[in-house]
């Protein structure tokens, strides 16, 4: 259920991010992203992509989360999955207060989509290595948002 539920909602933030296009700009858009698979995240034009507030804020959150998580020693999948139901309602606030639109939105959408494809491989974890290196990625995905948005 909540899969189904992130999935509509993504679905909902891409549709709306796509329903306002500008015209003669060069900069990918999410739907480019989902047809070209190769696309990468980059700076603007040498410069930070502009975030709102919410975006930034929720991204803080979930920044705290993956600390606190470090924090404390894990020893087993239980705890990985009480981190990835925090890491995943991170997600659904973040997606929730959206209201960025234009190129920087569509910048976060390429830092955005790996982070929710590790969320989606934490919950699926078999064994506590697997759910220690998915939870690295997620901590450096998290990391690199502020080397591309301000």
């Amino acid at each position: 259920m909540k899969k189904t539920v992130m999935m509509l909602m993504l679905t909902g933030l891409l549709w709306a991010c796509n329903s306002n296009p500008s015209p003669g700009n060069d900069t990918p858009t999410a739907s480019d992203v989902h047809e070209h698979e190769e696309a990468t995240l980059t700076l603007n034009n040498g410069q930070k992509w502009k975030a709102d507030a919410a975006t930034n804020e929720n991204v803080v959150a979930m920044r705290t989360i993956v600390q606190n998580f470090s924090a404390e020693p894990h020893t087993g999948l239980s705890d990985y999955r009480i981190l990835d139901g925090d890491l995943q309602k991170g997600l659904d606030k973040m997606i929730q207060d959206c209201k960025m639109q234009g190129p920087d939105h569509d910048a976060l959408h390429l830092w955005l989509e790996p982070l929710l494809k590790g969320v989606s491989e934490l919950k699926k974890a078999g064994d506590i290595a697997s759910a220690e290196k998915t939870f690295h990625a997620i901590d450096e995905r998290l990391g690199l948002y502020t080397q591309y948005f301000e």
